[in-house]
């Protein structure tokens, strides 16, 4: 992979070019980035797009609860992907950060050699870790 000065400077010579319209340097800029990063540009992009979605402000109750569902997933599908083929264990709390729109959002995921972990460590069950969890943020 090359430096990525190199391609800034490309970009800067692209927007120096009296050529150049907006579409053309996105287009150009868009090819560089897929030249430097050859081998994980559409594993960045789909990061950049995941990302976009937890900053995201302005959206209903459903929406929020929607992407909050989803967002739960993709971590314990991660997690028991993490379990399974490294042995690594983990402990998940989430919950939703605007106190009177998220009240229902809320959960709580242990990989199964973390199972008891709440109950043992903390001395609170699922439902009682996510209510401390709330209360903290």
């Amino acid at each position: 992979m090359a430096h990525p000065v190199s391609a800034r400077r490309k970009y800067d010579v692209l927007l120096c070019s009296k050529q150049s319209t907006a579409a053309t340097v996105r287009k150009k800029c868009y090819e560089l980035f897929k030249k430097e990063y050859s081998d994980t540009w559409q594993e960045i992009l789909i990061k950049f797009e995941e990302s976009t979605q937890y900053t995201e402000t302005g959206k209903t109750v459903a929406q929020r609860q929607q992407l909050f569902n989803k967002s739960a997933k993709r971590f314990t599908q991660s997690l028991v992907a993490l379990s399974k083929a490294h042995g690594i264990e983990a402990a998940l709390v989430m919950a939703g950060s605007i106190v009177n729109q998220d009240a229902s959002l809320g959960y709580a995921y242990t990989t199964p050699g973390a199972e008891d972990f709440f109950v043992e460590r903390c001395h609170a069950d699922t439902d009682a870790i996510i209510g401390h969890f709330k209360a903290h943020i």
